[in-house]
């Protein structure tokens, strides 16, 4: 990952045909993303923008064959890399992620009639494929168009915040070695951000069964804080290894993702991170004390 975060930085012309080949490959448009993420963090929105523009191309054609994500997602991170640059604080980061993957939701409710009518089509073929005894028993049901644009949203909201991370490692690798795990260890959200996106969960959740996913979207930020504050006192006590077991909780047993959200806001109120500074600089007065109290007597 090096050697591609140099290469896109040794000039315009290399970003821009990573980020081209990168948006033109459906499975690979978080490298196009990332990159253009890169640029704009580094050398400020009218570099980003620029190569931007050139990944927009073949995201348009990708997204004629209805693969929409590339031509949403590589805009998307430039703003959000160029909003990094600006205040330098991921809880807006993360915050405005929330908001763009809502935008992407209502903006398919409005005027992305025909492509959800499309996607609507294809999961309702695919369930009707499926066991018929189970869907007999109302056991498996496609989704509407609301879950399908929640869904949509909710995949944005999460890839626009991995591919500025990605970026921002990146950039850290670069030019500020350890940076970013720093950054990451330290991501907090006020408890006004947190109040917030709880707020807008429950308002969300309270429109229906239909808006469970599009519920989840003010949850991601807390989610990711969650994430920081796990990789934070786990580097803290040095027990790296603590960190395998506990992704393989969080893909295993989903109420670890409640959890982390549970953590994030309470942090946001209790900043764990302080008190376990302060706990820690407590212990090694002490020993400090401890050890000239028990030197040689004049």
């Amino acid at each position: 990952m090096r050697g591609l975060a140099e290469y896109i930085m040794r000039g315009r012309t290399q970003a821009v045909i990573v980020a081209v080949m990168g948006a033109g490959i459906p499975m690979f448009f978080w490298v196009s993303a990332a990159a253009v993420g890169l640029i704009t963090l580094r050398r400020g929105i009218q570099d980003g923008g620029a190569v931007c523009l050139w990944a927009i191309a073949p995201a348009a054609i990708v997204a004629w064959y209805g693969e929409i994500m590339p031509i949403v997602a590589i805009p998307g991170v430039m703003a959000l890399a160029w909003l990094m640059r600006t205040v330098a604080r991921w809880s807006w980061v993360l915050s405005a992620a929330a908001v763009l993957g809502l935008v992407f939701s209502a903006a398919l409710i409005s005027v992305g009639d025909s492509y959800l009518e499309f996607v609507t089509q294809t999961f309702a073929q695919v369930f009707e494929g499926l066991d018929e005894q189970a869907a007999s028993q109302a056991l498996l049901q496609p989704p509407t168009a609301i879950e399908i644009a929640g869904m949509f949203g909710l995949v944005q909201t999460v890839t626009l915040i991995v591919c500025v991370l990605i970026a921002r490692w990146w950039q850290a690798m670069l030019y500020n070695e350890g940076g970013f795990r720093t950054e990451f260890h330290a991501i907090r959200m006020s408890p006004m951000q947190a109040l917030g996106m709880i707020a807008a969960a429950a308002a969300l959740g309270a429109l229906g069964p239909e808006f469970k996913l599009w519920s989840w979207m003010p949850l991601v930020p807390l989610l990711f804080a969650g994430l920081g504050l796990v990789h934070g006192i786990v580097a803290a006590s040095g027990r790296r290894g603590w960190l395998g077991l506990f992704y393989a909780a969080m893909l295993i047993l989903p109420p670890v993702k409640q959890l982390l959200v549970v953590l994030a806001v309470t942090d946001s109120w209790m900043d764990f991170r302080l008190r376990l500074r302060r706990a820690s600089a407590e212990n090694k007065g002490s020993d400090d004390s401890g050890d000239g109290s028990n030197g040689p007597q004049q």
